[in-house]
């Protein structure tokens, strides 16, 4: 009521405030409120505010420069970031939502002069009342930080950390003359009889019936490299038709261990069946043929009760590996081979690993006589076999300075030895010598459920958008760039596992190993940097976090909405079928990920509610509710990265009307797998900033010279319609001077005349990834044929790394002019599948020296009768596939010719070729697996074509999955 009565007092002394009583409402209005002036002084506030929030990140940046591995340290300065979060929303609040004080807008009578008057200065009083409460709650934060770094002897910018707590440990910086090892290295040391016994029970022919091999060994001994060394042997591989690697976690979901298994044999339309529909599918593609399956890190018995019931014995060899820590759940599983128990490493052994690790790969390993080997010795020897430790422990030293001095102070700090039954001691620390922006990070990967496939482009996106990657003055690099590196550098130690490279070489995708995934959780929960929700009685206690991770939803439909805390910075959410989104209550969210899954609950107007979202990844259904979605998207201001994967609708242009500066939109991995549709940005947008655009439909504004300002854009994806001229389209890609990754799609695309409209090559020279689809409608009956393209020297980018022309035939020999890209390394031509015309290329040849690079070939819809290869031609090609192009016959030079050939898969003109796949087989046998897979994918995309949306949200046939584009982004 003191808020209004002041409000109608001030519009009433704004109307007589020359007379008597507006100097008696002033008296008045001063009792009622006597805080009432220093409302109005909070621009002071403001500047003082923003002043703490800079000297926070400074010291930030400084902390970084130096070692931090106390447990207080570490709570207080992520109490810290926090506490600068908490300064920035109310920054950005004050000035996004601060009703402004100017000269009241004329009005007619006094009445409503007095009630327009009144009603704005209650907005004011109200807002600044409730900002001039969030100031007194940061004054109230800042001083309980102050009390707990006086109570710890934390010390502030300027001072040394070297003498606080354990700080005695001093930074350890990399030395750049080191070349350390490669990363993801397979140093297995002292296990040779292991692997022996382990792949006897496998190929061991007086067994028929299928037989659990049991590996046992505590956590960090070596089980899944071990395991996963046998099983990519090539007469393993060669044995068995099916070979799966599944993943088990501590608190798995049977449905989803179900999901997965599906998953690696290619088992499609798995989305949305039960666990019994699950298991027949399993059953039947299990029928006939003999499989090997490892179940790594099984914890207990109940699962192997489940799985054993849908793994079929045909009495034809078939095994099951299972990893465990438990004796008990292997000798559960089978009696029949005895389990084999991995011991830990012998002192020699130990010694060995750890120099393998430890000694950068251009230095020699120590004489036996030196300093330096008997220092080794008792870094090895704190271990205790475990080949874990070794490794992270030779990772950590492997980074320092390669002389006595420096590893004799690193081992003087460490006073612990391994606990054999767990390496926590070695891995924390690991994580005590990382740099504390590297710590935060690691920290992260506590959200992560256990044996998680982690995308690593996603991960760097959520790291930028948290914000405590700070790019320091004079730093040329974007945020991006140092986040990468950061994750390169937790690589190298050993932190994470690299799973394989992006196309460029940059990290594609990561795992945690079980033991440092548990660290993660541990020293996230030990420092309130992020909860873990995955049980019902936890959610209310992890909603206070700051951060908060969600593996299982089904009970949180009241929950969420109960509990959910302003004081959550970022939500992760892991399994959203049932869970009734609101982000009412989240007003201060910055991170919200659904991990590429669609939550099919989504209250969109509560998103308006969290103004202050910088990352937002999420798939929902948007189909009715356009106007709404694009509204809501209009109205943010620091929206960094929009990824709508696995979204359901059509947004206009009007959604790029917002006042944020996007740095990454995206809707699908590739054109041929978008469910939603995006207007490209209006000609009157400026998107400096933005860098990935993947996928969006052309807009008509577009012309020859007007397009939206999108100069830095490196990744993009773009369908064009029918009626766009080839010189607008050349127009527009001779303006993306930084694309690295271009992706067109459109009916009646041809490269050739987008070359004559410009005179010669239209892309630029930093393009390395080039994908261009004709989507003609020969797909349905009375389609038109594409016109021939006839490829000419210069019409391409020279340093290309991979091509992609699909929906295009060739008028002529395409390869003398493609065998000159000299930095090609994959290469995929896909002709108008079941169209001839007598105009197109018949025959085909690779010259001597030609495709230098080239690692992958697929030729698919081509129809050829002649392909001649010259010896010398592609000297390293691993991977050749050729369907569909009858009726070529196998070059009878092929195998002699292509010696580093990996993978063979030939589905053109099968009967005539029998003999010459049968001679092939023989003289390479290594080929066949890759051959029987090859069958079982053709049946797979065969069922993908015949999927047509019906929704009205296309007019053209698709691929469903974005699965076969995997195989070219990691290779």
């Amino acid at each position: 009521m003191a808020i209004i009565a002041e409000g109608l007092l001030g519009g009433v002394s704004g109307i007589v405030r020359d007379g008597l009583l507006g100097g008696v409402l002033d008296i008045v209005r001063d009792k009622l409120i006597p805080e009432f002036k220093s409302l109005w002084g909070n621009d002071e506030e403001v500047k003082r505010l923003k002043g703490q929030k800079d000297r926070i990140w400074e010291f930030i940046c400084d902390v970084n420069e130096k070692q931090v591995v106390d447990k207080q340290q570490m709570r207080w300065v992520i109490d810290l970031i926090n506490l600068a979060y908490q300064i920035e929303t109310a920054l950005e609040t004050y000035h996004d939502e601060c009703p402004e004080r100017g000269p009241e807008e004329p009005s007619s009578g006094i009445i409503s002069r007095i009630f327009k008057s009144g009603l704005k200065k209650t907005t004011q009083i109200r807002f600044l009342s409730n900002f001039q409460k969030e100031i007194t709650a940061i004054k109230e934060r800042i001083r309980e930080l102050e009390e707990y770094r006086q109570r710890y002897g934390i010390k502030t910018v300027g001072e040394d950390w070297d003498d606080v707590g354990r700080g005695q440990n001093k930074r350890i910086k990399r030395d750049p003359v080191h070349t350390l090892h490669p990363i993801g290295d397979l140093d297995i040391v002292g296990f040779a009889k292991d692997i022996d016994n382990i792949l006897g029970s496998l190929i061991d022919e007086n067994i028929t019936s299928l037989a659990v091999v049991s590996v046992v060994g505590i956590g960090g001994g070596g089980k899944s490299t071990i395991t996963r060394k046998v099983c990519n042997r090539n007469d393993v591989k060669g044995r068995f038709g099916e070979v799966i690697f599944i993943d088990i976690t501590r608190n798995y979901v049977l449905r989803n261990v179900l999901k997965e298994i599906a998953k690696k044999l290619e088992i499609s339309s798995t989305d949305n069946k039960n666990e019994r529909e699950l298991s027949d599918l399993i059953w039947e593609r299990l029928q006939n043929t003999r499989y090997l399956i490892v179940l790594d890190d099984v914890w207990t018995e109940e699962l192997w009760d489940e799985l054993s019931k849908i793994l079929p014995d045909k009495t034809n060899g078939s095994r099951v590996i299972i990893t465990t820590r438990s004796e008990n759940v292997a000798k559960w599983a089978d009696t029949t081979y005895t389990p084999h128990k991995l011991q830990l490493l012998d002192a020699d052994e130990s010694l060995d690993l750890f120099l393998k690790k430890a000694v950068p790969k251009n230095h020699q390993c120590p004489d036996p006589s030196s300093d330096l080997y008997n220092i080794a010795k008792q870094f090895s020897d704190k271990c205790r076999g475990l080949p874990l430790a070794l490794e992270l422990l030779g990772r950590l030293v492997s980074i320092q300075s390669y002389n006595v001095d420096e590893w004799k102070d690193l081992l003087r700090t460490m006073t612990w030895q391994v606990d054999v039954r767990k390496c926590i001691d070695v891995v924390a620390t690991s994580y005590e010598y990382l740099p504390l922006n590297e710590k935060l990070c690691f920290l992260y990967f506590a959200a992560f459920p256990q044996s998680t496939q982690i995308a690593a482009k996603e991960l760097v996106r959520i790291w930028s958008a948290d914000g405590f990657i700070q790019i320091q003055p004079n730093d040329r690099r974007t945020v991006e760039e140092i986040a990468d590196r950061i994750l390169e550098d937790l690589a190298q130690r050993n932190m994470v596992h690299v799973l394989g490279r992006s196309r460029d070489g940059s990290i594609g995708y990561i795992r945690l190993h079980d033991v440092l995934s548990e660290l993660a959780v541990q020293k996230a929960q030990e420092v309130n940097f992020l909860m873990v929700c995955s049980k019902p009685d936890v959610w209310e206690h992890c909603s206070k976090a700051p951060r908060v991770a969600i593996h299982y939803s089904s009970y949180l439909n009241e929950q969420f909405g109960n509990y959910a805390s302003p004081n959550v910075y970022s939500l992760f959410i892991f399994n959203g079928k049932n869970l009734n989104l609101d982000c009412s209550k989240l007003r201060r969210l910055r991170v919200l990920s659904s991990n590429k899954r669609l939550i099919p609950s989504v209250k969109l107007q509560s998103f308006e509610r969290a103004p202050h979202l910088r990352y937002l990844q999420l798939g929902v259904y948007i189909m009715g509710k356009e106007s709404e979605f694009e509204e809501w998207i209009r109205g943010m201001k620091y929206l960094e990265t929009l990824d709508l994967t696995g979204s359901w609708g059509h947004l206009s242009d009007c959604m790029w009307q917002a006042k944020t500066q996007f740095r990454h939109v995206i809707t699908s991995d590739t054109v041929f797998s978008s469910t939603l549709r995006i207007k490209g940005p209006p000609v009157s947008i400026d998107l400096k900033n933005l860098q990935t655009l993947s996928v969006v439909e052309w807009n008509d504004q577009w012309g020859t010279s007007s397009f939206p300002n999108i100069p830095n854009v490196r990744d993009l994806g773009i369908s064009i319609p029918e009626n766009v001229p080839a010189s607008v389209v050349a127009s527009l890609i001779g303006r993306l001077k930084c694309v690295v990754n271009l992706e067109i799609r459109g009916k009646a695309i041809d490269l050739q005349e987008i070359a004559m409209a410009t005179g010669n090559c239209p892309f630029n020279e930093n393009l390395k990834y080039l994908y261009v689809t004709n989507d003609t409608d020969i797909w349905r009956d009375g389609g038109t044929l594409p016109l021939p393209l006839d490829l000419c020297d210069g019409m391409l980018p020279p340093h290309l790394i991979e091509l992609q022309i699909l929906g295009h035939q060739f008028g002529s020999d395409f390869m003398p002019v493609l065998e000159k890209l000299g930095s090609l390394k994959i290469l995929f031509l896909w002709g108008p599948f079941g169209k001839e015309n007598e105009n197109w290329v018949r025959r085909i040849k690779c010259s001597a020296g030609g495709f230098k690079q080239l690692e992958q070939l697929r030729l698919w819809s081509v129809p050829l009768e002649e392909w001649e290869i010259e010896p010398g031609a592609m000297p390293i090609l691993k991977r050749l596939v050729v369907s569909h192009c009858d009726p070529l016959r196998v070059p009878p030079e092929l195998t002699n010719h292509l010696s580093s050939l990996q993978s063979l898969e030939w589905d053109t003109n099968i009967q005539t070729n029998k003999d010459a796949i049968d001679n092939i087989f023989e003289q390479r046998p290594n080929l066949r697996k890759s051959m029987k897979k090859r069958k079982r994918n053709r049946r797979k995309l065969e069922r993908e074509f015949c999927f047509l949306f019906v929704n009205g949200l296309f007019d053209y046939w698709v691929v469903s999955t974005s699965s076969r584009r995997h195989d070219l982004y990691v290779l």
